[in-house]
């Protein structure tokens, strides 16, 4: 395979074809000769690729002819005129005027690359595909409603382009690449502080994009099929470095182009200006979302060693890691062996799993023989079945089949899963204080002699004094691997500890990467209600503090700490939250969290300092879990549009009136079945969540909301933000992804309330149990909220996202006082009591009595019941829809958050 190759795919078509359907060929082929005039487009593969591509997206089916004259009837029948286009969004099956990239303006653009200089005719090739690959869209967004059939309107030019740029990669033999990392939830949830949970989602996304690259090196990023790579932060940065950054770029004033590549000229500056960091800000701050998922799926040529590549890159960023968490410890360790330590602990804990499915046959009978065998003649099969029989493009080819052929790659990904690769490691030593997993890593000595030599190991565990300068060398390493006093961690949890900083250093960030605590979170409302001047006090008496604490314990400090984005310039940015508190300042907190010495005499001024100005932040903060539903069926095409949607009323009206008998009933039948999943599909669906996880859930959870966001995986999102923020957030996020991506898109939350100080990587069980309850009890396109007290007692309500204007509704007539606080506890006890006592009674009459008496309870503690009556019909809308027991919960958790909301 060869980048010309490559870009003669890609340029098959100019990418304003349906304006120029007549003289296309002629059009593509002058584009092609401004760039390299010795060569043409011809060439056989290319028009291969082209077949498999059309075939995999253009559903279009054509009556049996007998009669040559009536064929030639119904094509003349079934053509669209340029002044008749439309472009079919497949996602929402809206109907739009068609657009078309001006012609002039592109010759222009190809006139600027042919006078760029390359030492080779390859190397050309290379840059401008890459270059084309990336900015065709940016520059000529209009290709992405240019239909590259106007019979077929239902994908794009662009899409079409890079299919045939892709599988030309992948010829002549093609297959499927399915590959993917685990474990994942478990992996990310083993968290302690924020930012541990921040590091294990990013590491995965990391790690996949490195697993991929030997494939985007070699066949280029247009190949990885799902997740789709335009625009991805992590591919434009080996963009820039790998491709354009030593190309001759200088001479291209393309503004788009320019622009991108001058922010990621200033982005890689060593010493940047403080202006420069506010334009490197937008691209660093897209860089920190974790945006890949683990896995991928690529079109490549079937050849097992490419999987291999994929495998041992993954391999190999996993040893780089450990190379790097190595490098920093190192000088707190005798042990030699501690680099093999860490690796091995790591390629122990991850498992790889991948699949290849060549393109069996051409046309593509052994492919539906192979589906047929597994799943039977199910509406899919039967939908490809005829589309190959009643081919458009004679004769029919293996890209009808492409959902097939995905499927079958999934259920042998599914099959390969299933069996459990093991290596025992063994685990003698004391284990991880925070996954309780892996022991703990072995400062002391070389553990190098420990291999076959099983006493040995067993010995130096059960040796106290050894345990204890293990210990004492840990205690050493505390400051730079951020532990709590005695925390002792395994190999994986250390690498997830230091990871923020070594990407820091990979990425060449502007700042440290921190996160606020839990504390922290619980206090922005506090934060964003206290005045200027009471801060300023606080923050006085605060550093008066910490020189005591520096001049008692040789200027050991307090660990730092930050707020969220949206209080960068409060004043209080820099003090953690658990500083409001008063709870905070105890000799044995001090002691036990930070090893640090103090009397009560060293805070008493700021425990005054917090009487006086009733500074009293809340103790709660929220976790937000969302992803969107149905995203497996997504992407199988059980959302799909009836094929008869996604094409043109013309095309429909001359299939419909050329066909008779059986052969019409055949065609209407393949009209009314949904269209067939296709790449151009997958790349669009796959494109649309990448612009929401990255243009627009950051901005939604901490520009809008007063969050920190985790990660936002394309429809996967979980995010910390301050309990008043937290339902309004999510609100927005479904309504916002529903937006990006479809009208009949939906997705789901679980919302968690919880302590300050309740351990992390239990409040993490808690929100994934939430969301996951959230799609069984209340329903998809729906939140379970639910509120864990300190005390343990736990409350869960949830339903549909209408919910949540009510709830707010609630919060807020409780925080005015307009409704008493005790009603929504007086009204539980007469739910348990009645429910108890007729559990199996009749429910209908329970229910009327509950509803007579949460009126008198409701309206027996109100002075002005006229302020409040209709609100109470709003009461009774929801007591009639909801469940009992999950209205007699939300209106206790509305009471309780109202309690704790401080702004």
């Amino acid at each position: 395979m060869g980048w010309m190759l490559k870009l003669k795919a890609l340029l098959h078509d100019p990418p304003y074809k349906a304006k120029v359907i007549q003289t296309h060929y002629s059009e593509a082929e002058e584009l092609f000769k401004i760039i390299f005039p010795n060569d043409t487009l011809e060439d056989e593969n290319v028009n291969k690729a082209d077949r498999l591509a059309s075939a995999q997206s253009r559903i279009i089916v054509k009556p049996q002819f007998q009669d040559k004259k009536k064929e030639k009837e119904f094509e003349n029948a079934s053509q669209v005129n340029y002044n008749e286009c439309q472009f079919i969004d497949i996602f929402s099956e809206r109907k739009e005027p068609i657009q078309s990239p001006n012609e002039e303006k592109v010759k222009e653009l190809f006139e600027k690359l042919k006078n760029l200089t390359f030492s080779t005719p390859e190397e050309r090739a290379k840059f401008i595909f890459l270059f084309l690959w990336r900015f065709y869209p940016e520059i000529f967004p209009e290709i992405e409603k240019h239909p590259a059939d106007s019979r077929a309107p239902n994908h794009s030019i662009y899409d079409h382009l890079v299919q045939t740029s892709a599988i030309v990669s992948a010829l002549p033999k093609s297959a499927f690449l399915l590959f993917t990392i685990g474990p994942v939830q478990s992996f990310i949830s083993k968290a302690r502080k924020t930012s541990d949970l921040w590091a294990g989602s990013y590491m995965l996304s990391y790690l996949i994009w490195n697993s991929m690259k030997p494939l985007v090196e070699k066949f280029g990023p247009d190949i990885i099929i799902f997740p789709n790579l335009l625009r991805q932060p992590l591919v434009d940065r080996w963009l820039y470095l790998e491709v354009f950054k030593n190309s001759p770029v200088v001479n291209l004033d393309e503004s788009k182009f320019k622009e991108w590549f001058e922010k990621w000229l200033i982005y890689e500056k060593e010493n940047k200006s403080d202006d420069e960091k506010d334009l490197a800000k937008e691209l660093e701050e897209k860089l920190l979302i974790a945006n890949l998922p683990n896995r991928f799926l690529a079109v490549i040529p079937f050849d097992k060693n490419k999987s291999e590549d994929c495998k041992n890159a993954f391999e190999k960023a996993l040893k780089d890691i450990s190379q790097k968490v190595y490098e920093k410890i190192k000088s707190y360790s005798s042990n030699s062996n501690l680099q093999n330590d860490i690796q091995n602990q790591l390629l122990n804990h991850f498992q790889v799993y991948w699949v290849i499915m060549p393109w069996v046959s051409n046309p593509p009978n052994d492919a539906l023989n192979d589906y047929k065998e597994l799943f039977s003649e199910n509406e899919v099969y039967n939908t490809i079945n005829e589309i190959v029989n009643h081919p458009y493009y004679k004769p029919a080819n293996v890209g009808s089949a492409y959902s097939l052929l995905l499927e079958l790659t999934e259920k042998l990904l599914g099959a390969r899963k299933s069996v459990r690769d093991f290596e025992p490691l063994e685990q003698l030593g004391e284990k991880c204080h925070l996954c309780g997993e892996y022991e703990v890593l072995w400062l002391l000595s070389d553990t190098s002699k420990w291999k076959g030599n099983q006493k040995q190991k067993e010995e130096d565990w059960r040796n106290k004094s050894k345990i204890e300068e293990n210990k004492q060398l840990w205690s050493n390493l505390s400051s730079i691997a951020k532990l709590k006093q005695d925390e002792r961690l395994c190999g994986i949890c250390l690498t997830k500890r230091l990871f923020p900083e070594i990407i820091k250093e990979e990425l060449k960030l502007s700042n440290e990467i921190k996160f606020p605590s839990t504390s922290e979170m619980a206090s922005i409302g506090e934060k964003r209600k206290l005045i200027e001047e009471i801060k300023k006090e606080f923050k006085n008496e605060f550093k008066a503090f910490c020189q005591k604490i520096k001049n008692k314990n040789q200027n050991l400090n307090l660990p730092s700490s930050i707020s969220v984005p949206k209080l960068k310039n409060d004043i209080l940015y820099e003090i953690d939250g658990q500083f409001l508190m008063k709870e905070t300042y105890r000799v044995d907190y001090f002691e036990k969290e930070y090893g640090i010495k103090v009397n009560e005499s060293d805070f008493q001024n700021i425990l005054e300092t917090l009487k006086k100005h009733s500074i009293n932040p809340s103790k709660y903060y929220a976790i937000l879990q969302a992803d969107g539903d149905n995203m497996g069926r997504w992407l199988r095409g059980k959302f799909n549009p009836k094929i008869e949607d996604t094409i043109h009323q013309k095309v429909k009206d001359a299939l419909i009136a050329y066909s008779e008998g059986e052969d019409r009933e055949k065609l209407q039948k393949i009209l009314c079945s949904k269209h067939p999943a296709s790449p151009s599909i997958h790349q669009a669906f796959s494109r649309r969540l990448s612009t929401f996880a990255l243009e627009h859930v950051r901005k939604i959870v901490e520009d809008d909301h007063y969050g920190k966001l985790v990660y936002a995986g394309g429809d996967d999102v979980l995010a910390f933000l301050p309990i008043e923020e937290v339902l309004n957030c999510a609100y927005n996020l479904q309504k916002t992804f529903k937006d990006v991506l479809s009208p009949n898109a939906s997705m789901s939350a679980g919302i968690l309330i919880v302590h300050h100080k309740y351990p992390l990587y239990l409040a993490l069980e808690e929100v994934n149990n939430a969301e996951k309850r959230t799609k069984k009890h209340y329903g998809k396109n729906g939140f379970c909220l639910r509120f864990l007290s300190r005390s343990g007692e736990q409350r869960e309500c949830g339903g549909n996202w209408k919910l949540v204007g009510f709830i707010n509704e609630l919060i807020c007539k409780f925080k005015n006082e307009e409704i008493s606080s005790r009603f929504p506890y007086d009204y539980f006890e007469i739910v348990e009591k009645l429910y108890d006592e007729n559990e199996k009674g009749d429910k209908g009459k329970v229910k009327e009595i509950l509803r007579s008496e949460l009126k008198r309870v409701f309206f027996r503690k109100v002075e002005d019941k006229e302020k409040v009556k209709e609100f109470f019909e709003e009461v009774l809308k929801w007591f009639d829809e909801l469940e009992t027991y999950n209205f007699a919960n939300l209106i206790i958790i509305s009471r309780k958050i109202s309690g704790e909301v401080k702004v």
